[in-house]
């Protein structure tokens, strides 16, 4: 039996018991790891391995098609696929690989103000994040979606505080959104 359901139920307690901000990502992995089966810890390393982006080598994402997982498959594949996006534009050449979110990031590479522009690219990993447990409920991927997410937030609450409490609040937000008893405008 998983606990999924408990860890995903839990994580915004998880988060709020390391103080309102900012809020420490690798203590809540290692929170959350506690509470995974070895297969399911082996699949959030492999998340957090690629956070690091000096990891991110072809041989990474060769590899990552054999955890099986789908949420870091497609995860990685988008993540790839921006990456790739993005040494084209700066190259002054065309995308070679097009993708669902191609125009959109096009669009967000040509903005001059690298604050906003920064803000726009974690947006559009937030959303994917977000796009790619849509339909699941109580999984892994589910989980690894929220520490995605989690690391987005902690990244702008040392950019920008500010943004960083409002991604904090919305990824509370999200994860409350159908459990009862925690009221994310109060956090």
């Amino acid at each position: 039996m998983s606990n999924y359901p408990y860890i995903i139920a839990s994580f915004p307690d998880l988060l709020l018991d390391f103080g309102k901000y900012p809020v420490d990502p690798e203590a809540v992995v290692a929170e959350v790891k506690s509470r995974l089966s070895g297969k399911d810890c082996a699949l959030v390393d492999w998340l957090e391995f690629g956070w690091d982006g000096s990891h991110l080598t072809p041989h990474f994402y060769r590899n990552i098609r054999q955890t099986r997982c789908r949420f870091l498959e497609e995860w990685f594949a988008f993540d790839r696929k921006m990456r790739l996006a993005k040494v084209a534009y700066l190259e002054g050449r065309p995308v070679e690989e097009e993708f669902e979110e191609c125009d959109k990031a096009l669009m967000i590479f040509q903005r001059d103000n690298l604050f906003e522009r920064e803000k726009l690219l974690d947006r559009l990993y937030w959303n994917k994040a977000a796009e790619l447990v849509q339909f699941n409920v109580f999984d892994i991927d589910v989980i690894l979606s929220l520490l995605v997410r989690l690391h987005i937030a902690a990244r702008w609450d040392k950019l920008d505080p500010e943004a960083g409490k409002r991604l904090f609040k919305q990824l509370v937000g999200e994860v409350t959104g159908t459990f009862k008893g925690i009221n994310a405008e109060q956090i």
